[in-house]
């Protein structure tokens, strides 16, 4: 049986990887539009109604005396709640939670009846079937939501659903006992039929707040990082929006995540002009990405020994001749080796339009002599570089660009270099071996933040101070299946 409404509940889901403080300001923000909430109604609602039947309902028996016959005993056992047919639907959201109601155009019910009375002579029973047509029913339901120790906690304020009217058929039996029947147990039908779905919304409220409880508190990038997604402060209820903030700082991969409290001021997250025509919005502070970029630091994973370039020749003694001639003096025509090591995390800064970020480098030349690796000179580099961010898939990634770079010569066993040649090999190094290492990675990118079974469409991405907003529509992928769902208008992929 399905459980009624759940999969509307579920709509939920789709923002469960966030929560938000008015007196903290985390790493990662998601506004949810009013054209978020309502494409999460529109695609879960009819789903609700195909999962809510078939429903049923408890037998129902009740005795009453009638005139000339006397005490009858009379049973609707069997009673079926077979198809729903949903007019409209809508969703808000008000100071403390998110409200959804549907209006229901028709409900078929079938049931069995009986009924059975005794006189000093003999017993009398009968019994047949009804088809019942339920017109004008309404369901709703109220949530909210808090951050309990990291996690979502979720609740039900209010839910209920109602029937205005029952048309009731009955097939079989004496024709005499079709309006009692009817007078007296039209509105208990109605009421078991309406405490039934209330259940239902209970116990589809229950999963999916044991579904919230459980969602991971961090999401592995690899095996050295991991971004922590435990949930700060409690979710904010705008008019037309729901806000949620994450942690969202990288981690150590085999670190446990624990809920803190991040006491950075009051910054509200407003939404950028045109904000209605996408779902979700997510705004990245940039120390989300340096972050990272310490872990891969403190790992030594930021330095690597390069001895193959696109221009071989260059990483032989004989076309450095010029450029350090007691370098091919001493090793003549003998291969060499560039270790290159970042000696602080790459800092990465988030402004108006652009991203910037700086490393500062030791790339030392090895000499391989016979065999052996012999260190001959260290050069200290800065290299500033800029570049933009992509989304593809759920991933964040990015390409950078060489802007500039300067360097001085930290130590030589090989005499002084010609500083104006040196300057031109590292900029042919720089932007042929090193730029195109860094875009290798930086192209696989992160994972955001999004709920598995849903997929981020359209993405658009904005930069502002010390932030990077990702705006953007979203589609649901139904477990197992390659493509998303058809929905309406103009989320239909």
């Amino acid at each position: 049986m399905g459980t009624p409404l759940l999969p509307l509940l579920v709509a939920l889901q789709l923002f469960a990887a966030f929560s938000s403080p008015t007196a903290a300001s985390p790493h990662i923000s998601a506004v949810i539009s009013q054209s978020g909430l309502d494409f999460a109604k529109d695609l879960l609602v009819s789903h609700a109604a195909d999962t809510l039947t078939p429903l049923s309902v408890p037998d129902i028996e009740k005795s009453m005396s009638i005139p000339l016959v006397g005490t009858v005993r009379m049973t609707a056992s069997g009673i079926v709640l077979h198809s729903l047919a949903v007019t409209n639907s809508t969703v808000a959201v008000g100071d403390t939670g998110v409200v959804v109601a549907a209006s229901l155009a028709s409900a078929n019910l079938t049931m069995e009846w009986s009924y059975s009375y005794s006189t000093w002579i003999v017993t009398v029973s009968d019994c047949g079937n009804a088809s019942i047509q339920v017109e004008g029913m309404e369901v709703g339901v109220s949530m909210g939501m808090k951050n309990q120790n990291g996690s979502l906690k979720l609740s039900v304020m209010e839910c209920g659903c109602y029937m205005k009217e029952l048309d009731m058929t009955l097939n079989g039996g004496a024709s005499w006992f079709y309006q009692v029947f009817i007078d007296a147990f039209s509105n208990h039908i109605r009421s078991s039929v309406e405490n039934a779905i209330t259940q239902k919304i209970m116990e589809g409220a229950l999963k999916l707040d044991s579904f919230l409880g459980n969602l991971p508190k961090k999401i592995s990038l690899d095996s050295v990082a991991a971004m922590n997604v435990t949930f700060v402060n409690d979710p904010l209820f705008k008019s037309s929006s729901v806000e949620f903030d994450i942690d969202g700082l990288f981690i150590p991969s085999n670190e446990t995540t624990a809920p803190r409290d991040m006491l950075l001021g009051d910054i509200e997250f407003a939404l950028p002009f045109g904000s209605s025509s996408k779902m979700l919005w997510i705004s990245l502070d940039e120390d989300v990405f340096n972050s990272v970029s310490a872990l891969y630091f403190k790992a030594g994973l930021l330095q690597r020994m390069v001895e193959r370039i696109p221009d071989q020749f260059l990483l032989n003694t004989a076309s450095w001749r010029f450029l350090i001639p007691q370098l091919y003096k001493k090793y003549p025509d003998d291969n060499m080796l560039l270790n290159i090591s970042a000696i602080s995390p790459p800092s990465v800064r988030i402004n108006v339009g652009r991203i910037d970020a700086t490393v500062e480098l030791d790339i030392t030349v090895n000499v391989l002599d016979f065999g052996k690796i012999v260190p001959v000179a260290c050069m200290s580099v800065s290299v500033a570089v800029s570049g933009a961010a992509a989304v593809s898939g759920n991933n964040l990634g990015g390409r950078v660009e060489l802007d500039y770079f300067s360097f001085t010569l930290k130590w030589s066993q090989v005499g002084k270099l010609h500083t104006v040649l040196v300057q031109t090999v590292l900029r042919t190094f720089l932007k042929n071996v090193f730029v195109p290492y860094v875009n290798s990675y930086l192209e696989q990118g992160f994972p955001l933040p999004i709920i598995k079974g849903f997929s981020i469409r359209d993405a658009y991405i904005l930069t502002s101070y010390s932030k990077m907003i990702v705006s953007c529509d979203v589609s649901f992928i139904e477990p197992g299946a390659l493509f998303p769902v058809q929905t309406q208008g103009r989320f239909t992929v």
